[in-house]
């Protein structure tokens, strides 16, 4: 969900793709603004977790980013929760997908001026760096120590993208889980009989399930290592190899880190290998396809790929007959092996709400109601975030959804690039680097790596600056 190139939500709750987007000093500015014209006190929340008593009748108003298909589960959730809680009303907001991966400006608004809903969900998780240290969410830790509620009840990776600033701020509800697929007819034609466990077996793997016209075009790519083709990313090259963003005095190192070093030389040599040019046309033709059953693994043109745990949903959809397995993403450092990317739906109580207690039933409903996250899930295709949801015996996707709830409840997984109090835009610039270092348009990838962590530091330092 994470602030990237697509916050995911994918024609559902995680992907029609939206590319990262910086987090400039107007943004921040806005954020700091919202919180010195209301956003840093609580209005009648601070404080005031777990039960009230009362059951005197009340609305609260719900923003939310459920729509189409995805519409009719939800709202079955939101009846089961006023048949449970019958003095409590939820009024159903339907809002559109806000045009940044930082922050809502559409929420800010509402809060600055008094008119905040009760809950927010939020399918961008990187919303949570700038609520949590704005003060634009509330605390909910007050609640959930009332009401003896534990984060343990969710993975560990929860709290890379939940709790920001010394704030748990939010709980998620659904997540995504990024992993690998592979065609496993291919594997069996070319002689390969388990998927790869190192970035060097994924190199090797994908030499030998490429396919090449007589021109020497690509007609079927092992496996495409550009940034950005479908949910790739630098950051998960650079995760394969161990790599951190940051060191200890919280300056950007993919300059001193030999594993950024590695990552980019792996990318690059199997870029080189395919042959820049040869990859780009490959990659033009699915540009458009990545949620559509045109994409390039569905129809057999890719023979392994990274992305998220909806594409089980997608294949059953659309191309049912197709072999496939997943597995977690290679990773060079052994004790890596089997955690990933994650991030997903977050939910939060804005500053201001006039029934905190009222706000609080339906996140905790929302965050840890098994039946509500298990249906869902069952209906979505996505992963489930509490440990009992999990393992329900009712959760229904197939053995290759197995993967990444495993994935997701690894305790080496977290939401990366890492996100901070003011979101996670900086990543932004990895990308922007990366795909001049591809194209083979960085002559000195050590001086480049040096350049980019300079602006990030700036960039960063920007950020924090009202």
């Amino acid at each position: 969900m994470r602030v990237r190139k697509a916050i995911r939500h994918h024609g559902r709750r995680g992907a029609m793709r939206r590319r990262r987007t910086l987090l400039g000093a107007a943004a921040v500015a806005a954020v700091a603004m919202a919180a010195a014209c209301g956003g840093g006190g609580s209005g009648g929340s601070s404080g005031s977790g777990g039960s009230s008593g009362s059951h005197t009748p009340v609305t609260i108003t719900v923003w939310h980013q459920y729509a189409a298909e995805e519409a009719k589960p939800f709202q079955a959730g939101i009846t089961a929760f006023e048949k449970q809680y019958p003095w409590i009303h939820v009024n159903l907001a339907l809002q559109p997908n806000p045009a940044t991966d930082t922050f809502d400006p559409n929420l800010i608004a509402a809060i600055k001026g008094g008119n905040a809903p009760d809950v927010a969900i939020g399918f961008t998780p990187s919303y949570a760096g700038q609520y949590c240290s704005s003060g634009l969410w509330e605390d909910l830790a007050p609640f959930m120590q009332k009401d003896h509620m534990s984060i343990t009840q969710f993975a560990p990776a929860t709290l890379s993208y939940t709790k920001i600033a010394g704030k748990q701020c939010a709980l998620p509800s659904l997540t995504d889980a990024y992993g690998f697929y592979y065609n496993t007819a291919m594997f069996k034609e070319a002689g390969i009989t388990s998927p790869p466990q190192t970035m060097d077996e994924l190199a090797a793997d994908a030499k030998k399930l490429t396919v090449r016209n007589p021109d020497g075009s690509i007609k079927v790519a092992g496996f495409v290592p550009l940034n950005l083709f479908n949910e790739l990313d630098i950051a998960d090259l650079g995760q394969a190899y161990g790599g951190t963003w940051f060191d200890s005095s919280g300056k950007a190192q993919l300059a001193t880190d030999p594993a950024w070093t590695a990552a980019f030389q792996w990318q690059k040599s199997l870029v080189d290998w395919y042959g820049y040019s040869n990859l780009q046309k490959f990659a033009a033709t699915y540009t458009n396809s990545e949620f559509n059953p045109t994409n390039a693994f569905e129809t057999g043109k890719v023979a392994m790929v990274f992305d998220g745990e909806w594409r089980t949903a997608f294949i059953r959809r659309e191309h049912p007959s197709l072999p496939y397995a997943t597995a977690p993403f290679p990773s060079q450092v052994p004790s890596l092996y089997g955690s990933g990317r994650v991030g997903g739906t977050i939910v939060g109580i804005p500053q201001g709400t006039k029934h905190p207690q009222e706000a609080w039933d339906l996140v905790k409903y929302l965050a840890t109601n098994t039946h509500y996250l298990v249906t869902l899930a069952n209906s979505l295709g996505n992963v489930p975030t509490t440990t009992a949801s999990g393992s329900s015996p009712d959760l229904h996707l197939g053995p290759q959804f197995q993967t990444f709830v495993k994935i997701w409840n690894n305790p080496g997984s977290s939401m990366y690039p890492p996100l901070l109090p003011s979101g996670a835009g900086y990543a932004q610039l990895a990308d922007d680097f990366d795909a001049k270092w591809q194209a083979g348009s960085v002559p000195d990838l050590q001086a480049g790596l040096q350049g980019l962590d300079t602006n990030i530091d700036n960039q960063i330092q920007q950020g924090q600056t009202p």
